[in-house]
Formats: C-alpha cells, sequence, structure tokens
C-alpha cells in the first residue's frame, strides 16, 4: 500500500458544481499546485491508470479554481459559469512557480533596497556639497528633514500627520499646486527630474497639523534651485515623481475597485499588464499611471506615506497630467485627463475643473470622437501637415475592437461629466452639443474586458430634439454605463427645455410648454421600464450583493433621481403663477417620492458600507435631494422634512473621500440652522431677488456701474435655490405674474383638484 502522505487523496465529489471528477484530476486553485501534482503522477508507476496531463490541455477556468471545484473546461464558458451568468475567464498555464504575487513582492522588496540606496547616495552627495562631515552623514543625524517615500522607517519626524487612521480629507480642498516649498519639497517638472526648495527654519517647526489644509498655491519655478553654496543652507532631498512599486500597485488597484466601477474607461487586464508587465512603460502610459495617482490617493491607507509625501505626490502627477495634456492631442492625453478630471471635479466644481471640461471637450471634437467614423485617413509621419487638414490625420484607425470601445467610452465619459457639471451650476450650456453625439452607446463592461465585438444601440436626436429610430438595436448587450448615458441624455433635453424662456400668461404657450413637459416624463418612464428586470428595484440589490460591481447601478438610480426633480419641480415649485400656470400637486409627489427612494438607496449603501465606492454624481444626487427639501419647506412654509439630516450625514461620509460632499454638507448645514432662525421662504425670495438684480444687463456703454456686497449667507441662498428657479420667464411677462416667493402665497399644498398636469401616468 503507497504511502498516504505521497498519495495525494481521492477527489471529493462537487455536488454543488454539478460536474464529475476524472481520475488523476486535481482541484487546486492555482496553476504552480497543478504541475507539481503532475509530477507526482508522471513519477507513480503503482498505478498505470492514471493518466498524464497533456501539455496543451487547457486549465481550468479562474472561477473554478476559486472555488476548488472541478471545471468542464465547456467553451465559451464553462458549466458552472454558464449556469450562474459568471463570466469564465481560460489564463493559459504558468511555469511552476511563476506566481504573481510572489513576482510583486520581490520587486517591491528590491523597490525598497533600490530606494535606500538612492537615498543613502543623495545624502552623500549633500554631504560633499555642503562640508558637512562624514560621520554627522552616515549617523542619520537628519531630524529636521522628512521621511522619504518609500524608504520604511519605524519613525517620523515629530508632528508628521500619517494616514493611519484614514484619508487625509484635509488634503484636498483642491489647491491647483499645493504649496509643498514650507516642507521642504519641490515637485518636479517633466522630464520627471526632481529639484530641491530651499527652507529658512528648520523642517519641524513648519510641519503642519493633522489634517490640516496646505495654503494657497505658489507657482513652480522651471529654474534651478539655489545653490547650497549661495545660502549657506542645506536642501531637503528631494522624493520621487511616483510611489515605491508596491504603492503604485495598491494605488491602481484602488482606482479599479473605487472609480472604474463608474467610470469604465479602462480595461483591468490590459492596464495591469501594461503598468506592471515585463515591457517597459512609454510615456503616454507614465502619463496615465499619474492620473490614477493623482485620482486615487484618496483612497490610500498606508502609514508609510506621510501628509506632506501625499502633497507631493499628488501635486507631481497632476503637472504631469496637465502639461502632457497641453503640449498632446491625442486618444492617450484626453484618457489621463479624463481620470484627472474626476479628482478635480470630485474636489470643488469650480474653474478649474471648468477649464479642464473645456480642454476635454475640444479635444473630442477636434478628434472627431463624437462620430462613428468608417473611414481613416494616414500619412507618413515625416510629411505631417502643418495646417488644419492634421486633425483628419492624427487619429489613426483604431488596431482592435476592444480600442474602438475605449474610444467609444472615452467620448461618452466626457459627455457624462460636462453633463453633471453643467447642470450643478444651472446657467451654463453645454460643452458638448447634443446633435454632435452620434456614438453607439457602449456595451456591458464583461463583453468590453472580454474584447467580444458585439452592437449596442443608436441614440440619435434631431436638431429639434426629436429621437430618431433605432438603426441599431440590441439592448442585451447594453451595460449600466449606456443606461447611464441614456439618462442624461434626457436630462440634457430637460436642461434646455427648463432654460428656453416662455410666457407662463399665454395660454397657447403653456399649452406647447405642457406637451414638452409630458414628453420628456414619459421618456423617464420609459427609460426606467427598459433596465434589466434584476435592477428595477435596486434598493434590495445592496442586501443580496453590496460587492463594488452594483455600486454603478446605485448611480445610476441616483441619476434618475436627479432627471425627475430637475424635470418636476419646474411645475411643483415654481417662482411665479398666472392664471394658466400653477403650481401642480402630481409634479410635488413625483419630486417627493424620488427624493424618498434616493433617501432609502442611500440608506442601504450606509449600511452594507459602501459610501466609498461612490463618486461625486451620487454626491450631486443627495445635494439635490436635499435642496428639494428645503425649496418643499419654503413653499409650503413647514419645517424642513427630517430626512435632510441623515442626507447631510451620507454626504459627510462621502466627503471623507471626495472633498465636494464635505462642502455640500457644510453649505447644508448653516442652511438648516439659518431656516429655522429666520424662514427657508425668505431664504429662496433672497436668493430670487439677488440673481434677478445680477443678472440685468447694461443697454448702453456708457450706464453706470454698481456694486453689491454680498454676505456669505447670501451666497448660500443662491447656492441653495438657484437650481429651482425655472422655468425661465419671457421678457414679455414682466408685470403680468404673481410671485410665489412673497410670504402670503405659502402655507398649502397645491390642489390636486386644480392641477392642470393630471394624467394617466402613475407616480410614486
Amino acid at each position: 500500500m503507497a504511502d498516504s502522505s505521497t498519495t495525494a487523496p481521492p477527489a471529493p465529489p462537487a455536488e454543488d458544481s454539478g460536474m464529475e471528477y476524472e481520475e488523476g484530476d486535481t482541484v487546486d486553485a492555482s496553476s504552480g499546485d497543478e504541475a507539481a501534482h503532475n509530477d507526482n503522477v508522471a513519477s507513480s508507476d503503482a498505478n498505470p491508470k492514471k493518466r498524464k496531463r497533456e501539455k496543451h490541455q487547457k486549465t481550468s477556468c479562474e472561477l473554478c479554481k476559486a472555488r476548488k471545484v472541478k471545471c468542464d473546461r465547456a467553451e465559451p464558458a464553462c458549466s458552472w459559469c454558464a449556469r450562474h451568468n459568471r463570466t469564465c475567464v481560460y489564463l493559459e498555464r504558468q511555469k511552476p512557480g511563476s506566481r504573481i504575487g510572489f513576482g510583486l513582492e520581490l520587486e517591491a522588496k528590491v523597490n525598497k533596497i533600490d530606494a535606500l540606496l538612492q537615498s543613502l547616495g543623495r545624502r552623500l552627495e549633500d554631504h560633499i556639497e555642503s562640508h558637512d562631515s562624514p560621520h554627522a552623514i552616515l549617523s542619520g543625524h537628519h531630524g529636521d528633514l522628512p521621511q522619504r517615500a518609500g524608504v520604511p522607517s519605524s519613525t517620523a519626524p515629530s508632528g508628521t500627520p500619517t494616514s493611519q487612521n484614514g484619508p487625509l480629507t484635509g488634503y484636498w480642498p483642491g489647491s491647483d499646486a499645493p504649496d509643498v516649498s514650507q516642507y521642504g519639497i519641490q515637485p518636479p517638472i517633466p522630464p520627471p527630474v526632481s529639484s530641491q526648495q530651499q527652507h529658512s527654519k528648520p523642517h519641524k517647526q513648519q510641519q503642519p497639523p493633522p489634517n490640516s489644509i496646505p495654503p494657497a498655491s505658489t507657482p513652480y519655478s522651471h529654474g534651478a534651485a539655489p545653490s547650497p553654496s549661495v545660502t549657506g543652507q542645506r536642501p531637503a532631498p528631494a522624493l520621487t515623481d511616483l510611489p515605491p512599486q508596491d504603492v503604485i500597485y495598491t494605488l491602481v488597484d484602488l482606482y479599479f475597485k473605487h472609480c472604474n466601477t463608474w467610470c469604465p474607461i479602462l480595461d483591468r487586464k490590459s492596464t495591469f499588464g501594461i503598468f506592471f508587465g515585463s515591457t517597459s512603460m512609454g510615456e503616454a502610459d507614465r502619463v496615465l499611471l499619474h492620473a490614477i495617482v493623482a485620482t486615487t490617493l484618496r483612497f490610500l491607507r498606508d502609514p508609510r506615506l506621510s501628509y506632506e509625501a501625499k502633497v507631493h505626490y499628488h501635486a507631481v502627477s497632476k503637472r504631469n497630467v496637465q502639461l502632457y495634456a497641453m503640449e498632446n492631442v491625442s486618444i492617450d492625453a484626453i484618457k489621463a485627463l479624463v481620470i484627472l478630471c474626476l479628482d478635480e471635479l470630485g474636489t470643488s466644481n469650480g474653474p478649474r475643473g471648468w477649464n479642464m471640461l473645456s480642454m476635454l471637450a475640444q479635444n473630442i471634437r477636434q478628434l472627431n470622437l463624437g462620430d462613428e467614423t468608417a473611414v481613416f485617413m494616414v500619412t507618413d509621419k515625416e510629411e505631417m501637415p502643418g495646417t488644419g487638414s492634421v486633425r483628419r490625420v492624427i487619429t489613426g484607425r483604431p488596431e482592435s475592437w476592444i480600442e474602438d470601445e475605449g474610444r467609444r467610452r472615452i467620448c461618452w465619459m466626457v459627455y457624462l461629466l460636462d453633463r453633471y457639471a453643467t447642470i450643478a451650476t444651472a446657467d451654463f450650456d453645454f460643452l458638448l452639443e447634443e446633435v454632435r453625439m452620434k456614438r453607439l452607446l457602449p456595451c456591458s463592461y464583461d463583453l468590453f474586458s472580454r474584447n467580444v465585438p458585439v452592437e449596442t444601440q443608436t441614440v440619435t436626436y434631431n436638431d429639434d430634439g426629436t429621437r430618431e429610430p433605432y438603426t441599431v438595436n440590441h439592448p442585451e448587450n447594453l451595460g449600466s454605463f449606456a443606461y447611464h448615458c441614456e439618462i442624461l441624455r434626457i436630462v440634457s433635453r430637460i436642461h434646455n427645455f427648463l432654460r428656453t424662456p416662455v410666457d407662463v400668461t399665454s395660454s397657447t404657450a403653456m399649452s406647447s410648454w405642457g406637451a414638452t413637459y409630458r414628453s420628456l416624463d414619459s421618456s423617464l418612464d420609459a427609460w426606467l421600464q427598459s433596465l434589466p428586470s434584476e435592477y428595477s428595484k435596486v434598493s434590495a440589490l445592496c442586501h443580496s450583493d453590496p460587492a463594488s460591481r452594483v455600486a454603478n447601478w446605485f448611480m445610476l438610480h441616483s441619476a434618475y433621481v436627479v432627471a425627475v426633480v430637475r424635470l418636476h419641480s419646474a411645475a411643483a415649485y415654481p417662482t411665479v403663477r398666472s392664471p394658466v400656470f400653477l403650481p401642480s400637486h402630481y409634479a410635488t409627489q413625483r419630486c417627493l417620492s424620488a427624493v424618498q427612494s434616493l433617501g432609502d438607496i442611500a440608506r442601504d449603501v450606509y449600511e452594507a458600507d459602501g459610501l466609498d465606492l461612490l463618486g461625486p454624481p451620487f454626491a450631486f444626487s443627495l445635494w439635490v435631494a436635499a435642496r428639494l427639501l428645503l425649496v418643499h419647506a419654503a413653499t409650503v412654509g413647514c419645517a424642513v422634512d427630517p430626512q435632510i439630516e441623515f442626507l447631510i450625514e451620507t454626504l459627510n461620509h462621502v466627503g471623507q473621500y471626495w472633498e465636494l460632499a464635505n462642502n455640500y454638507a457644510k453649505v447644508l448645514t448653516r442652511a438648516v440652522q439659518m431656516g429655522r432662525q429666520s424662514g427657508y421662504a425668505a431664504m429662496r425670495k433672497n436668493a430670487h431677488d439677488i440673481m434677478t438684480l445680477t443678472s440685468r444687463n447694461r443697454r448702453s456703454g456708457i450706464e453706470p456701474l454698481t456694486t453689491r456686497v454680498t454676505s456669505p449667507a447670501e451666497l448660500d441662498n443662491m447656492d441653495l435655490f438657484n437650481f429651482f428657479n425655472v422655468p425661465a420667464l419671457a421678457e414679455t411677462t414682466a408685470g403680468q405674474t404673481t410671485s410665489l416667493l412673497g410670504t402670503g402665497v405659502t402655507g398649502a399644498l397645491p390642489d390636486p383638484e386644480r392641477d392642470w398636469l393630471r394624467y394617466g401616468t402613475p407616480y410614486g
């Protein structure tokens, strides 16, 4: 009898998988274990019935390996994956011992040793330049220097804040280039060669308190740093332009966990292959890595990176991406700038984000990415034209379907960012015109990552806003990203509709306005019904599967709430009324029902601890819902719904990662306190009066100019209520309407019996 220590035990039956085991097969999760078992079988002559595994035989799929069950290796998907609707992936058999994790661990150790040697080398150079004694350098007496990133140390300089307790939320106020000179650090300017910044005070005295906000940015110097011999001061050792390799791996993984679910423009497998494969990265790949680093540092919990190190890496990466995007008009530059735009718009919806979006929108137009181009022009690079025709040859034909789909996703992502940023301001026009978006909708992410060419849907609108019939219609290949694009196309039509001036005193004009209103409402209902059945009730999914793959569906439903509130608030809470235009009870109930549904979703996600997986668009939907409750209280004349407290608390949790949510929560907190004292109706009227005054234009060039001193409270009122200052009124309505913002018209809901919008579409 063979020794039990050398003979593999018989595999247990896999009853849960419904598969039968073959004699001689193993059920291991790694290819290295399979190879070792095959060697044992080949060397054993006691049992001739056991057969050798042929070299060309395919290994088990990744899911069956992870579950340690037998895989029947069917094509294109094994039985278990096909039955459970999972993505079935077969990877090539690796040589024994070629473990990815083991190789990364060795590479991380080599990087740490290399960083340590570089640090010692720089200290030696500093010693030679500053004529210090060898004993002072070799003994490590550098208490005035910050801890170097990538060199683990058991002790950090006194007062250095770290990220041990979570993300450094105080770092992300969105300054364009943090003044890291106070930390003894000067960010490098591409090419990535770090310069050294002089400082006149010991570094310990300049350490910021934990979670403090860096001061306003100062321009970076493109010249050489002052010579130590001139200043008589020792420069601090400069950090590298990127974190250590193991930290970079973590950051890229965090990007796919926290951002790529709702910004799905990168394929995980190919991206990891580019960054951590055997070949070296090109300039465009390195810039893309800088964009990922700048965006995902907010999620990193690594005590080795101090506060100033995070400030440094963020400033350097952001600078690299911006300079590359300024000097290159290409797909790679747009891709990196889109990811960096997530970082900027997640910090503040301000001018810096608008500038990035303007550049992205212009590049989309220049490279003609809004069209499904069929014929591409090519020419010799040495004969590249220097005239306007260069735009027609600068983008070559995609080399594969996955690259073509990647371009489609980049275009749609710029479209989504443009829509969210424009709707948030409420006063701007879209940068990407609706008629220019002639792209097919993106496919589901599973098909994209598997490089499976499929057809999706065409969504094209005419100049008058009407939708053209489908020329391609395969909804079975759509994913959450495609449905997100569709709902924002409806939001775009709603935004343009509400900004078009209307004469609310004219029955003819209001009849036409009401017909468009009903058409948009029907489009929202049709979109909701078109969702896959398992996602029509997204709240129930949070408890059954709270993984990150569902996060994009949560954000999808939050976008639907924004669309409903944006449309129906114009009829539910208008700023004026006339004999033919009265507030609608139906529209009021649609708004309140949408806010309630978003609150239920947010509570489910909060209880499942998944708020870190949701991005700035979800925070914006919470901001819209909370403001709707304030508008309702201002119109009815009642106390604000207590649900607003939970919405503010949820924004504070999201604000741990995205500073924009913190800004929303602070404004709402101040508004609730102020409304309890002065009343919400007075706050809304104050915002309306300021907007009416400041929107008046001069009629001549010599008309005198005036300045109005505005308090912070008035600015808060404008942020809160300007979004609901709809519909836009025609100039002919002056003096013919009654304002609903006075104190005499509040105190009751609209009469449902006199509702001019009553029709058969149910709400709720």
